[in-house]
């Protein structure tokens, strides 16, 4: 479908690390990485759920066939994106962790429960002052708070444990390290 592969071919560009290359401004480097791939979460889930009803204007409409509405949309382009940013096909195979790229794409799915799950971050962050772990947090946070805020819309909450299994997969070589 070309709705999957556009949105992993989005995710998968390393504007991070372009900006970081290219940053005249001197911004710390982690602040750029992190509000790049949030805008690119929120890109991923505000546009390109839209995508079928460009398309079906211009007599496309058929590119989206399997996915009817526009949750499952958004649910299968931040998946993608998710997806393209671990396993980047730009800067061969590897990429960042994506915290901000999900928690980005949940605030326009579900934005109380994206909202809560900064604040989980945040407040992990204050107690341990170690971000992996505070993004850790809040990216396990995400499925129960998408449940305790959203109680009747499995598509969004089965998208929020599958970025929260591959939030999961990506710490594990973290993990492993310290452990």
């Amino acid at each position: 479908m070309l709705l999957a592969v556009i949105a992993y071919l989005i995710g998968s560009m390393p504007l991070g690390f372009l900006l970081r290359r290219a940053n005249v401004l001197h911004v710390p480097a982690a602040a750029l990485s992190i509000s790049a791939d949030l805008f690119t979460g929120v890109l991923v889930a505000a546009v390109l759920p839209k995508l079928p009803y460009l398309t079906a204007r211009f007599g496309l409409g058929l590119l989206a066939y399997p996915l009817a509405n526009e949750a499952q949309l958004g649910a299968c382009a931040l998946i993608c994106a998710a997806l393209g940013h671990y396993f980047s096909v730009y800067i061969c195979g590897w990429g960042g962790l994506g915290t901000a790229l999900i928690m980005g794409g949940f605030l326009i799915l579900t934005p109380y429960a994206a909202l809560w799950a900064f604040a989980v971050t945040g407040f992990v962050l204050l107690v341990t002052r170690r971000m992996k772990y505070a993004s850790l947090a809040g990216g396990l946070a995400l499925p129960f708070l998408v449940r305790c805020f959203y109680p009747l819309d499995f598509i969004y909450l089965g998208a929020a444990l599958i970025c929260a299994l591959l939030l999961v997969f990506t710490h594990t070589s973290f993990l492993r390290d310290r452990a």
